[in-house]
């Protein structure tokens, strides 16, 4: 059960930002090629005016190029959310079904499930999956593609008489079962490969941004996703608050307990923390015993609010066993985009004088821009 929940949960914070990236890389290509692939069925249109499959070409890719400007536009205004990598995967495939299914209404089985130009585009969309960083999109999505084709497949060999249709085609281009089975495990194989890269990328970019003993984010990575944070905010005029917390009094812990039940506070704590956040929220370790909290469209009470809650949730917390029990507490300083500044290290200098300022004051308490608790 862990496991299959493992697998279908949402991305975390910065695999998401990673899947935005990809999403709007995305927009920008498939506006080119949809664009360049125009003027193919323009051409035959112009030279083939009444070829009923040449309209139907052209009105399919005119809809593709309308959904290729929009997402293009709405991603340049809006942020990246998981379901519009769902929707933009699944329209992509769902339109490459569509022309297929227009090319055997109009043309006849043969010119779907034959098809070398438009059915190639399927292992674009595949391949494209993997860039949202999401391996829920790559195996639903995936499968919802393959489904349709092999649909199409199956409807033509249940309803036409294939060898009545081959003898009327001696040329190449017949209908040929172990042909058509084949361009199905092919494109399984691109599903496969999209799920597997999303994982192997998964790993190393956790590898790469996140504390080995608490799992958390690690300072690293969060000097450049606060830069990102702040734009986003600013883009779409958000307020996004900046938590920084700090064990008390935590190098007595180590000299008395000793380093591992430090090394256990500081996992306990991490834990804690977690758990009391929102998924869209952002929490890493800084150093040592100090970690930050990133709130997305959060104001300063509503901030602080939370920290003072955060703060309550950490004294209660008995870590170790009942002979050797460690108990301890939590300062915090909190600091809002924009009121306490519009540039990242000047929002989170505000916000460790503020830590500074709740220590000085007695610890255990949190300051923000009017309050302290």
């Amino acid at each position: 059960m862990k496991a299959w929940q493992e697998l279908w949960k949402q991305p975390d914070a910065a695999m998401l930002v990673a899947g935005g990236e990809g999403e709007r890389q995305v927009a920008r290509v498939r506006l080119v090629v949809v664009t360049l692939l125009l003027l193919t069925p323009l051409y035959r249109q112009i030279f083939e005016p009444f070829n009923l499959e040449n309209f139907w070409g052209l009105v399919v890719t005119f809809a593709a190029m309308a959904f290729a400007a929009g997402v293009y536009f709405y991603l340049r205004h809006r942020p990246y959310r998981p379901w519009i990598g769902f929707l933009t995967s699944s329209f992509d495939g769902s339109l490459v079904s569509l022309a297929l299914v227009i090319f055997m209404i109009v043309g006849g089985p043969y010119d779907a499930v034959n098809d070398k130009i438009t059915f190639e585009v399927y292992y674009l969309v595949l391949m494209a999956m993997s860039l949202r960083q999401d391996r829920r999109i790559c195996l639903l999505v995936g499968g919802f593609i393959v489904a349709h084709y092999t649909a199409m497949v199956v409807f033509v060999m249940s309803h036409y008489d294939i060898h009545a249709l081959n003898a009327g085609r001696p040329w190449s281009g017949q209908f040929n079962t172990v042909d058509q089975w084949t361009r199905i495990i092919l494109m399984c194989s691109a599903v496969f490969i999209s799920y597997a890269y999303v994982v192997r990328s998964q790993t190393l970019v956790n590898r790469a941004i996140r504390d080995p003993m608490t799992g958390l984010l690690n300072r690293g990575y969060f000097d450049t996703l606060f830069d990102y944070e702040i734009e986003r905010a600013r883009r779409y005029a958000e307020r996004v608050a900046v938590v920084v917390l700090d064990a008390d009094h935590f190098k007595k812990i180590n000299d008395r307990h000793g380093h591992a039940a430090g090394d256990a506070v500081l996992k306990v704590l991490a834990k804690t923390l977690s758990s009391h956040l929102r998924e869209s929220d952002v929490i890493v370790r800084f150093g040592g015993e100090e970690f930050v909290l990133l709130l997305h469209d959060t104001d300063a009470a509503e901030a602080v609010a939370k920290a003072h809650a955060l703060r309550q949730a950490v004294e209660r917390l008995v870590v170790g066993a009942p002979q050797h029990a460690i108990q301890f507490t939590l300062s915090a300083g909190v600091a809002v985009y924009p009121e306490d500044g519009t540039i990242a290290h000047v929002l989170l200098s505000r916000a460790d004088q503020r830590l500074l300022q709740a220590k000085a004051e007695g610890r255990n308490r949190v300051v923000g821009r009017n309050a302290a608790i």
